[in-house]
């Protein structure tokens, strides 16, 4: 009786438990939320470099911006994936608009809670750009090598320092909006190594695409110290308190992961690679210690 007891009380739960960890990796991987925390991620770069603060709905917003904008492109691109990326594409198919729905309420929840003037226009251009680009911008890149990469760069920058205007100099914003935009344009094009048939069924010309991988390789090799450079010299200069060697030092983590690209297979090097802006949380721990 006790052993009929264990094997339908403590093993069920521990199916359910299985069950419950398997979805949430699947929501955490394919359903935007690894991606989205470069969001906060990079908004604590720019508050920290900058010296200034946002209050906690602003930090939500960050978040839930870019969630959304990730579970609208997702389902935009179902028939592609479900070619080139066949996990996310299962995933979507069965959660896409429910998460979507659920991003979105979220969104709008925290706005009307925030009631700050420049924050929701600021989320609102953001998401408007967001849309165009699953729309219409990612196909320029057809035309122009690694454009969908200069854009997501510019997007990532303006929506995370922008919030963070207040202590620094003019010269120090223009530094960490630099330095955040070679960032994430180096990690969007790493990211296309993932995405090189569904890309090439589109005629788009990412930059392995074009140069091929090695030469790729290098050419981020070579963004990535020019953003340790740039970031170095504000922290040399004064423009940029010394915390900012914590970024510096974030950047060799991108030189492994594009060194050791040859030698991994490529869903684990995006991961890795995607893993690249959580990491930045650090900065909050070097500010508190």
């Amino acid at each position: 009786m006790t052993g009929h007891l264990y094997e339908t009380g403590f093993l069920k739960k521990a199916v359910f438990l299985r069950q419950l960890i398997f979805a949430l990796k699947n929501l955490f991987i394919h359903g935007g939320f690894l991606p989205a925390l470069w969001g906060p991620s990079l908004l604590l770069v720019s508050t920290v470099l900058l010296e200034s603060r946002c209050g906690p709905l602003t930090w939500g917003i960050c978040f839930m911006l870019p969630l959304t904008v990730y579970a609208y492109d997702y389902l935009a691109d179902l028939e592609l994936d479900s070619l080139t990326n066949s996990d996310r594409s299962e995933f979507n198919h069965k959660w896409g608009e429910w998460l979507l729905a659920a991003y979105a309420g979220a969104l709008l929840a925290l706005l009307l809670l925030c009631m700050d003037p420049l924050i929701t226009v600021l989320t609102a251009s953001m998401f408007i750009t967001g849309i165009l680009y699953s729309r219409f911008f990612k196909g320029l890149t057809a035309y122009l090598t690694g454009f969908k990469n200069i854009y997501l760069g510019l997007v990532w920058s303006s929506w995370t320092t922008i919030p963070a205007m207040g202590g620094r100099s003019l010269p120090a914003h223009i530094l960490v909006f630099t330095f955040i935009f070679l960032k994430v344009y180096v990690n969007t094009a790493f990211s296309d190594y993932k995405d090189i048939e569904s890309d090439a069924m589109r005629g788009l010309k990412t930059l392995p695409a074009v140069f091929g991988e090695n030469n790729s390789l290098m050419i981020l090799q070579l963004l990535n110290a020019l953003g340790a450079a740039t970031l170095s010299l504000g922290v040399l200069t004064g423009l940029i308190p010394g915390i900012g060697a914590v970024a510096v030092i974030l950047s060799s983590y991108t030189a492994l992961y594009l060194h050791l690209k040859p030698v991994m297979d490529v869903k684990t090097a995006t991961l890795i690679a995607d893993l690249e802006g959580p990491l930045h949380l650090l900065l909050g721990l070097g500010v508190m210690m």
